[in-house]
């Protein structure tokens, strides 16, 4: 029990990084992409706090709800999804899956 909980937040721990770090490659490699790809992240903020909330919450997710969040979240989900694929593999390939 203890061994899955360490694992589960070692993996959120390690993704934070990792989208941390392809953050910073795409913004290094390909600086257009990293600002269509905040353009896109404006875009979406955008519809969010356009959704007709109620204005004492809405006023809130535009306050808290930034670009640069939206974009690192975008990060970190696709490392997520990258790690779980390899831990799958790697599962299915040492026959614990």
């Amino acid at each position: 029990m203890f061994l899955r909980l360490l694992l589960s937040t070692g993996t959120l721990f390690v993704s934070l990084i990792l989208g941390a770090f392809a953050l910073a490659y795409v913004g290094y490699q390909w600086p257009s992409t990293l600002s269509e790809m905040l353009g896109w992240a404006r875009e979406l903020k955008s519809v969010i706090t356009s959704t007709g909330l109620d204005p004492s919450y809405n006023i809130w997710v535009e306050l808290l709800l930034e670009e640069r969040q939206l974009l690192f979240m975008f990060f970190t989900i696709g490392v997520r999804i990258a790690i779980g694929l390899l831990y799958g593999l790697g599962s299915l390939a040492f026959g614990r899956g």
